[in-house]
């Protein structure tokens, strides 16, 4: 037997939906609040600090210990720029070895910046920084990401060094990047590097140039 009755219901009927009209500087507020979430990823050879740099800034750690990264490794993190904009980084730290080099395109397609990390005791390093640049220039449209060139383990005994300031600089100026030294261990260099990335990024996304 049905359980409907013939009475009919007292009940007003209520809406499924409820619309919420806000104000014009109210969405414009929400939208202001609303982080960007740029995807970072980090490139550069094998025991340069991409790691160290990721660890350090996400978690505030340093191991010193050296694990290959095979393939890609993820974390995220958020910061505070100095307008008070609000960015969310999930950063993939990718493997440095060649035999990882070719599934590199699967975390920088869709960037919104890549940090090309180099160790400023090893020169080779530094000169496989080039390969990166052209793989990245050649695949990728320069207008929508941002390039940063990071100097790590800048804590170095002086005699060590091999890559100077003024070299790396050159580079990083001859190629429209973000450029700073750094380290993971002493941290140095770190947030300052993620607040400038952070800064071009929303420059870039303010002026309608989009990331995905």
């Amino acid at each position: 037997m049905g359980a409907c009755s013939g009475k009919k219901s007292n009940r007003k009927n209520t809406p499924t939906n409820t619309v919420i009209n806000l104000r014009k500087d109210e969405v414009d507020t929400r939208e202001e609040n609303k982080p960007l979430e740029p995807k970072i990823v980090l490139l550069g050879d094998q025991n340069v600090g991409k790691s160290s740099i990721a660890q350090r800034f996400c978690k505030n750690i340093f191991t010193g210990q050296y694990v290959v990264t095979i393939g890609g490794a993820y974390l995220q993190q958020k910061l505070i720029l100095n307008n008070g904009a609000i960015i969310k980084y999930h950063i993939w730290d990718t493997g440095g070895q060649e035999r990882f080099r070719s599934m590199a395109n699967l975390y920088y397609q869709d960037a919104a910046a890549a940090i090309l990390t180099y160790d400023v005791t090893n020169e080779k390093s530094f000169e496989s920084l080039n390969y990166w640049i052209e793989e990245l220039s050649s695949k990728i449209n320069q207008d929508k990401i941002v390039l940063c060139l990071a100097g790590n383990k800048c804590d170095s005994d002086p005699n060590e060094r091999k890559v100077q300031t003024s070299v790396a600089k050159q580079l990083a100026d001859d190629n429209n990047m973000i450029f700073f030294e750094t380290s993971a261990k002493k941290d140095i260099g770190i947030k300052d590097l993620f607040q400038a990335l952070g800064k071009r990024i929303y420059e870039k996304k303010t002026s309608k140039q989009e990331f995905n």
